[in-house]
């Protein structure tokens, strides 16, 4: 049974992708016990068998791959899902003398061969690297090989927010150290300035801010909506280059509505004042500033009125259109004008609404889920389904108390992850009961914070832990007849269970090797 799920993901391997790393983990390690693989080389034989699961075998396994197969197979191994313990792991191989060897040793034909791997080297070891070698065509191609593979059908799928962060740290490091920007001689700071090419093929955020600024005034607004949409440009840089920009197009009032679609993250950075003084009269400028997040609750407050004023609307009278745009600005909105959305309106915008991390009040969100249970929208709470709780996402952390606490599984398995940190803490321990929390699935209790925890009883406590961690043993079993249990016995069963691993909790994916 091992063997024909082996096959089905080597053969289809986009569901195994969207399993949780822990469900990946528990599956590939019952996999590899299953078939013999712990002692011993890991043979080339054994490592493709495993197909796009290899990454995910232990890293005790893993370190035994056998060193022949990774140097000629390299283009194959860096199309492969790395988390950050694997990721070491390369570096040490890399750096072996039966395979690449010291970095200092390294020239062009080794970097071809390495590629986007560099990336997995600790710091101090990026810098023993010659100078020469790495020239900003040899930059540009290291950063587009990684972009490859995160938009490829791995790499969408692979890495974590933090891991996501580690390999832009590093490639931050490398282009700034090979670049001379952390060596730059203070007496005499004149900066490598970037075209706009180059800022498309490396990354604005990977720049000195004062490079950017010291782009031409074209070449700088050509490249502004680049720069805006850069998830890692840091706050002095945004602050930075919004200055620049008020250079080329003047004060905040004047901006028009191309300019201000085109600011993304950079507008963060606009005081409450610059910020009231915006014109959002247009649906992309409205969208753009609506699509960010990370905005404080006063700058929330000041677009809601700016919008309301630039389109002279009220809050009735905004249909679902509008709704969408404002995005993360509909938490600008008082409790009061909440009440009085267009509720039909307002259950049209919730399947794009409620896929955002909105950072409303309790009462905001207590109000938003009272328009969805207006009988012309999704009507009385306790009809809703899995279906409508997929709907409305994170909005479901809204529910009153009394509602939640009366969910059913079904509703349960609707509820997003993302919805589970923004239940108040105090809420959730008193609205959900430990056997309403063995319902969670891996990704909902994953989801739960440290503060919810804290929160929590000691039997709540334990339910949670048998979701994550359910091979340990555990004093108390609330479960009753599981799945496992079920498909332990039905060699049929397990075999069609398989194919839809995307909702079989951990305790299930353990049984599947007994």
């Amino acid at each position: 049974m091992m063997d024909t799920l082996r096959k089905v993901i080597v053969q289809e391997p986009h569901q195994f992708l969207l399993l949780s790393r822990t469900k990946k983990e528990l599956l590939v390690d019952k996999m590899v016990q299953r078939m013999g693989m712990y002692p011993g080389v890991l043979t080339e034989e054994e490592f493709r068998s495993l197909g796009i699961m290899a990454p995910f075998v232990g890293d005790e396994v893993f370190v035994k791959l056998d060193r022949s197969f990774f140097i000629d197979n390299l283009d194959f191994l860096q199309g492969l899902c790395y988390r950050t313990s694997k990721m070491d792991i390369v570096a040490r191989i890399l750096q072996e003398p039966a395979v690449f060897g010291p970095v200092n040793n390294w020239n062009q034909t080794t970097l071809s061969q390495v590629d986007r791997f560099v990336f997995f080297l600790p710091n101090d070891k990026l810098q023993e690297i010659s100078l020469a070698l790495m020239t900003v065509g040899r930059i540009e191609k290291l950063f587009m090989s990684q972009r490859r593979w995160e938009r490829g059908d791995v790499g969408i799928h692979c890495s974590d927010e933090n891991e996501r962060e580690r390999v832009f740290e590093k490639q931050q490091f490398v282009l700034q150290f090979f670049l001379g920007f952390l060596k730059i001689n203070l007496d005499s700071p004149t900066p490598m300035v970037p075209t706009c090419e180059i800022l498309h093929t490396t990354a604005p955020s990977a720049w000195a801010s004062n490079s950017l600024t010291s782009m031409s005034t074209s070449a700088f607004s050509n490249c502004l909506e680049l720069m805006g949409q850069d998830p890692f440009l840091a706050p002095y840089q945004r602050s930075q280059v919004l200055n620049k920009v008020k250079e080329i197009y003047g004060p905040a009032s004047s901006f028009s509505q191309s300019v201000i679609s085109q600011l993304g993250r950079i507008a963060l950075e606009l005081s409450l004042v610059e910020l009231s003084s915006l014109r959002l009269t247009e649906r992309r400028s409205i969208a753009a500033l609506g699509a960010v997040s990370g905005w404080s609750n006063r700058q929330l407050s000041a677009m809601f009125t700016v919008v309301l004023n630039s389109i002279n609307q009220s809050p009735s009278q905004l249909d679902s259109s509008t709704l969408v745009a404002m995005g993360y600005m509909v938490c600008g909105a008082k409790s009061t004008e909440m009440n009085s959305f267009n509720a039909v309106e307002f259950s049209k915008a919730v399947l794009w609404l409620g896929q955002l991390r909105l950072t409303c009040s309790e009462d905001q969100m207590l109000a938003l889920v009272e328009l969805l249970a207006h009988s012309l929208a999704f009507g009385h709470m306790s009809s809703w389904g899995t279906d409508v709780f997929i709907e409305i996402g994170v909005l479901a952390a809204g529910l009153p108390d009394m509602a939640m606490s009366a969910l059913v599984k079904e509703q349960i398995e609707g509820i997003i992850p993302a919805a589970i940190p923004l239940i108040p803490s105090d809420k959730f321990a008193v609205v959900f009961h430990h056997v309403t929390i063995h319902m969670f699935t891996y990704e909902q209790a994953a989801a739960v914070t440290k503060e919810q925890l804290s929160a929590m009883s000691d039997v709540q406590k334990t339910a949670l832990a048998m979701v994550l961690t359910p091979w340990e043993a555990r004093p108390v079993d609330f479960r009753g007849r599981s799945l496992g249990l079920a498909l332990s016995h039905s060699p049929l069963c397990i075999v069609l269970g398989l194919l839809m691993l995307l909702v079989l909790p951990c305790t299930d994916l353990i049984c599947l090797g007994t």
